[in-house]
């Protein structure tokens, strides 16, 4: 069974026709009892349900299913580490990019 690509998004562009999205944002809270967290990259924040937390202030990919009905938040597939990614650089690449 083929998986849906995970389309690389910014947090405001995710739609509901998304079926599977790449995000990389900061951690800006977790929360152990639900276990979630939401991410902000600059153009908005979604919550993340997965099976891993990170620490605030963590740089995070996240690839997973968007459901933009009532508050918007993805189920997790993938949460990766990107403390180590130059956040700024890749904000200036996608600039030049559009």
């Amino acid at each position: 069974m083929r998986r849906a690509p995970a389309i690389e998004k910014d947090i405001s562009d995710i739609t509901e026709e998304d079926i599977r999205v790449s995000v990389i944002g900061t951690v800006i809270r977790k929360d152990p009892i639900q276990y979630s967290m939401i991410i902000d990259d600059g153009t908005g924040s979604i919550t993340v349900l997965g099976d891993r937390l990170f620490d605030v202030q963590t740089v995070v990919r996240v690839v997973g299913r968007p459901q933009t009905r009532g508050n918007p938040l993805i189920n997790a597939e993938i949460v990766q580490d990107f403390s180590d990614f130059d956040l700024e650089l890749y904000k200036r690449v996608k600039e030049l990019e559009q």
